[in-house]
């Protein structure tokens, strides 16, 4: 494995990269939680070249800004994420201790007992994951797109294309299904065989709120429900499609593991919504998450209709990350 200084060394002896952008972390008040997060999903990167995605490389930039890309430049597949990310994600969770307290959430101040990590640092980890799975499902695509990088959060207004709009809920989806292992391979280890209908329901609540803060954090959540308009889904779009895909890949390894544990999806993501909402209430001071249903509720209909559109679409296309995993998950499964 590379060092951040090395890889800063590469970027600039092979790329177009100006040096002058690229952060370096060693320096920085928060040097652990960059190094940490470096460590991991750079091991993370490299193991990922049966996709064909080498050489790869894994930086920070100096913006602070809440933003991520993938890119291909030189022929190296890069991952780059915006400083600010780290800053905003620790504030968020990671540092936020008391994110549960006095929000009425008493059942899972007691669930976190059971826990091996605190509550808020479970849920930094997880949306951690889904921006650097999303960004891998860009590198997985190969698109086109990739020569002129392709962003986590795109500016508002950009202009509309079905295909920027099924690479965006591709690379959603990808990332969910990557956190649902990581979720399953966590209930596996920390609750085993004895795993219960209550600590499988809380788990996934949590994962599956720590996505929906982060998605509706976005810039472009301020902007009324669209559907073919902008590079990318509305995030209320987004966010459904992921809360969803990560219960269904749970709910699906559970039961192809002989776990005798039943799984409501309706009921996750109801129980959800009532958690993240008292927090956003309490701790975030925003309706973030009373919005959100408000839109699910008028708009419902044409949510789904836009939804099913996609769908159609990404089953029969193979160049998708997601079912380039399937594939070599099938691969995988039948050795």
């Amino acid at each position: 494995m590379k060092s951040y200084k090395e890889i800063i060394e590469e970027i600039s002896n092979n790329t177009d990269i100006p040096s002058e952008i690229v952060y370096d972390y060693e320096n920085s008040p928060m040097y652990d939680a960059f190094n940490s997060f470096f460590e991991f999903y750079y091991e993370a990167l490299v193991r990922q070249k049966d996709f064909g995605i080498e050489p790869s490389l894994l930086f920070f930039n100096n913006y602070r800004s809440i933003n991520a890309s993938a890119c291909l430049y030189n022929g190296h597949y890069i991952i780059q994420f915006n400083a600010g990310i780290i800053y905003y994600l620790v504030k968020k969770f990671k540092e936020n201790h008391t994110l549960l307290t006095d929000t009425d959430n008493d059942e899972f101040i007691e669930f976190e007992k059971v826990l091996d990590v605190p509550i808020n640092e479970l849920m930094y980890q997880n949306a951690s994951h889904f921006t650097f799975y999303h960004e891998l499902a860009h590198l997985v695509q190969k698109s086109e797109l990739l020569r002129d990088a392709l962003y986590e959060i795109p500016s508002i207004n950009s202009g509309y294309s079905q295909h920027s709009h099924l690479l965006e809920l591709d690379a959603d989806k990808f990332s969910s299904i990557c956190i649902g292992t990581h979720v399953f391979q966590y209930l596996k280890g920390q609750f085993g065989k004895n795993l219960t209908k209550e600590q499988l329901e809380k788990t996934l609540i949590l994962i599956c709120s720590s996505a929906l803060f982060y998605i509706l954090s976005f810039n472009s959540n301020k902007l009324e429900i669209y559907y073919k308009e902008n590079s990318h889904p509305h995030p209320v779009i987004r966010i459904s499609c992921i809360v969803f895909h990560i219960v269904s890949y749970v709910k699906q390894s559970i039961d192809n593991s002989g776990f005798e544990v039943e799984l409501n999806k309706k009921e996750i993501i109801k129980k959800c919504i009532q958690f993240s909402n008292k927090i956003s209430l309490k701790k975030f001071n925003n309706r973030h998450i009373e919005d959100y249903v408000t839109i699910l509720t008028d708009e419902g209909r044409n949510i789904s209709n836009y939804i099913k559109e996609f769908e159609l679409i990404q089953n029969q296309d193979e160049s998708l990350a997601s079912n380039k995993w399937n594939k070599r998950a099938a691969m995988l499964k039948g050795k």
